[in-house]
């Protein structure tokens, strides 16, 4: 049986060498994969390589493979001498926890150049700028594992200078060794004890706000509580004329002889079906003026607009359902700006504050809302799969029976199809339905004779919906609402672009008015 002092030196050993081998262990892999994954990264992103070129970010993230294979093949070095126990070892060892630390650095350094290349030169990613929010977050996921790794050789280094350790390779020096005293000192604040508290703090303070706060709030999906314009309004903003066509008289049919089989008769363009399909476009030629406002938009019937149950200060905001499928973020880039374009169309419309930029959430966020002040819509939209974990759909579900509503908006075909699955899961037992054309929400404060516009025809023609208890949950748009909003309207005539905003005008309107109702208790 091994002796106490043995076996005490050998799980001293283990505390000091067992990380070098982890690091090596994983480190060694992902230090060899790592130009290939910039180069995938590259190839998904290629707008980035112009810019990253131009920077010499390439040199960079070379050297820092290269540096990162030498760390971890040092690091595996350092483990194995960790069991010799001669005395160059702990000479050794030390060495090779200061390379880890440069390595850390060298890290950083390509992570900051490289993010701040994007950033500066306001290159697109996922077709969206990267906004500072954005770019916070994006370092703090890339760099916090590279300062857990740095704040460990730190720790390790001073435990490889304390004297049981030591002893352990050569005979400890006579004076006092390093590593105890600076244990000795954290532990007893030193011979200044004001100073050595003072110091502890503001070390403690800064870990706090760079380290701990953004993780918790990472953590936790802070959200900022929405809030409704208040006020007293008219849901009457605008009468919205449908412009029909004419019955035309058929032309007659003459033929020289009943009987013969030769007929003389020349087709017009009326009896083709290019005729019907512009009479169809006609009859959904919406002309609105802006100017024909009847009070501003909202309820209580005053005139300068707003809800009695809304709050003061507040700015209308456009939030996105972030989910793992294709399109989901479609319209969100600075050059179509869909919906940019939406919120500013609707300010002036409404006269309403609007947020500056369209936001985007992950579904699992609209459970951080407080009670009375989640968003009263989210929208939704994509042109492939729609891939939810379950508890995102119950997440979601949760928030449509207690007062939200889903703006679902088909991007294709494919979509259509992965929509209606769905929301089977969401909403079981709830099917999709075809709201009729003289549905309230059709009606204030732009009037639809005819429903919504069909334009694109992804999903069919006619907008549907789920209900519960009496109200809409969903309302799902089958022809792509939001190519109608980006910039250039996705070569749509532009009277039927200005339907389909006064259309996105209309589900606010809606679900404003039910969301406040129905969480008034929340609020008092």
């Amino acid at each position: 049986m091994a002796s106490a002092p043995a076996q005490s030196a050998r799980h001293s050993v283990l505390w000091l060498v067992t990380p070098l081998g982890l690091l090596a262990a994983f480190g060694l892999p992902l230090a060899v994969r790592l130009p290939a994954a910039s180069d995938e990264w590259l190839l998904q992103h290629p707008q980035a390589g112009p810019a990253f070129l131009s920077a010499g970010i390439p040199g960079v993230l070379n050297v820092l493979a290269i540096f990162s294979v030498f760390a971890a093949l040092v690091a595996l070095a350092g483990f194995a001498a960790g069991f010799t126990r001669r005395p160059w070892a702990l000479g050794f060892i030390r060495k090779c926890l200061i390379v880890v630390a440069a390595w850390v650095f060298v890290f950083l350094y390509a992570v900051l150049a490289a993010t701040g290349v994007i950033s500066d030169r306001s290159v697109l990613i996922d077709d969206a700028p990267v906004d500072t929010v954005r770019l916070f977050y994006w370092r703090w996921d890339l760099c916090w594992p590279a300062a857990m790794v740095f704040l460990w050789a730190v720790g390790l280094y001073i435990y490889s200078w304390r004297r049981h350790v030591i002893e352990i390779f050569r005979p400890p020096p006579p004076e006092p060794v390093l590593g105890d005293q600076v244990v000795e000192n954290l532990r007893t604040h030193g011979k200044d004890p004001r100073y050595r508290r003072s110091l502890l703090q503001s070390f403690g303070y800064h870990i706090a706000i760079i380290i701990l706060l953004p993780w918790l709030l990472q953590l936790s999906g802070c959200v900022e509580p929405y809030r409704v314009p208040k006020g007293s309004g008219n849901p009457v903003v605008a009468l919205v004329k449908i412009v029909k066509p004419k019955p035309k008289e058929k032309k007659k049919k003459y033929l020289v002889n009943p009987n013969s089989p030769i007929s003389f008769y020349i087709p017009q363009l009326d009896d083709s079906d290019v005729q019907q399909k512009v009479d169809e476009m006609t009859q959904l030629t919406y002309v609105a003026n802006a100017s024909r406002v009847v009070g501003k938009m909202g309820a209580g019937g005053g005139k300068k607009g707003g809800w009695p149950d809304g709050m003061d200060k507040a700015v209308v905001r456009f939030i996105r359902l972030e989910y793992s499928g294709r399109g989901w973020d479609d319209g969100m880039d600075s050059l179509t700006r869909a919906d940019v374009n939406f919120l500013t169309a609707f300010r002036r419309m409404t006269g309403f504050k609007v947020a500056a930029q369209g936001e985007s959430h992950p579904i699992s966020s609209l459970k951080k809302y407080p009670k009375g002040f989640a968003p009263p819509f989210v929208y939704i939209t994509g042109d492939g799969s729609i891939n939810v974990a379950e508890s995102d759909v119950k997440i979601l579900r949760d928030y449509l029976q207690d007062g939200g509503m889903l703006f679902a908006d088909c991007g294709s075909p494919q979509w259509h199809t992965a929509f209606r699955s769905f929301i089977g899961r969401v909403l079981p037992g709830n099917p999709l339905l075809t709201i009729a054309d003289d549905d309230p929400i059709f009606q204030a404060p732009f009037t639809f004779a005819n429903g919504a516009p069909p334009l694109w025809h992804h999903g069919g023609r006619r907008a549907l919906g789920v209900k519960y208890k009496n109200r809409w949950v969903v309302f799902y748009h089958p022809g792509d609402i939001n190519d109608a909003w980006k910039t250039g309207h996705s070569g749509l005539d532009p009277r039927l672009a200005d339907g389909a905003i006064e259309m996105g005008v209309n589900i606010v309107y809606y679900s404003f008015t039910h969301y406040l109702e129905l969480t008034r208790k929340y609020r008092k």
